[in-house]
């Protein structure tokens, strides 16, 4: 991530069907935060897709869709599911707080509130994700293949493929990798950290691996004097 990025500011969605409310927050946070606004659930969930804020501030009680029913919906995203959300509630009850942390609510403040309780929150939030953010990925999913990096297995259509170390390190770099050349240097350097192997060990494991990953979706294609190059197929 560059330093521009990192360095912007963070995009904090308010969604509250009081404009009284959503000006105040605007006032507390515009010095830190980008504000944007929704006015109901319905909309936090459109407006949600569309910008992708950093942190949401979520009212429960609101009209046309409650703010909890929100959550929900946005955690359904593949897009929003992980933006940290943060329940802003008047109507403080046990059951409320524990059916918004079940459909995927990050915390719950009580209204009234401090406004440092609540930056510190929203900063909590925001470093949480960061540090998610930052971790390696648990798997790679590309078109209908899975591997799983904690495992170290790989699945087809759901069915696990028996590979050797050699053939899943040489298949985990063509998918990180995936639509541009990996030479043969690169594969020696980076599967046996080592450039003196021979090539027909090389040709030998890309053979097998080619027959082994026969049903993806996917070509792994020579590209003459360079290397190697997976390129997915389009289905349909």
């Amino acid at each position: 991530m560059s330093k521009d990025l990192d360095n912007r500011k963070k995009r904090v969605l308010i969604v509250d069907d009081e404009p009284q409310i959503r000006l105040l927050l605007k006032e507390f946070l515009s010095d830190t935060f980008e504000t944007e606004f929704a006015s109901n659930g319905n909309e936090a969930v459109r407006v949600s897709a569309a910008i992708r804020p950093d942190v949401i501030l979520m009212d429960v009680m609101m009209p046309d869709l409650d703010g909890i029913s929100a959550v929900q919906k946005i955690r359904q995203n593949e897009n929003t599911k992980h933006i940290p959300i943060l329940m802003l509630t008047a109507a403080n009850t046990s059951r409320q707080r524990i059916q918004a942390f079940e459909l995927g609510a990050d915390d719950y403040i009580s209204k009234p509130f401090e406004i440092e309780e609540l930056l510190a929150r929203i900063n909590s939030k925001l470093s949480r994700a960061k540090q998610l953010q930052d971790l390696p990925p648990e798997k790679i999913e590309v078109s209908n293949l899975v591997m799983d990096l904690r495992s170290q297995e790989v699945y087809i259509d759901g069915e696990i493929l028996e590979l050797g170390p050699v053939e899943y390190g040489i298949l985990e770099l063509f998918l990180i990798r995936q639509g541009t050349v990996v030479s043969r240097k690169e594969i020696m350097e980076k599967v046996w950290k080592d450039e003196k192997k021979s090539d027909r060990l090389i040709d030998a494991h890309l053979t097998s691996l080619r027959k082994k990953i026969s049903n993806f979706h996917a070509d792994l294609q020579t590209v003459y004097g360079e290397g190697y190059r997976l390129k997915i197929k389009t289905i349909g």
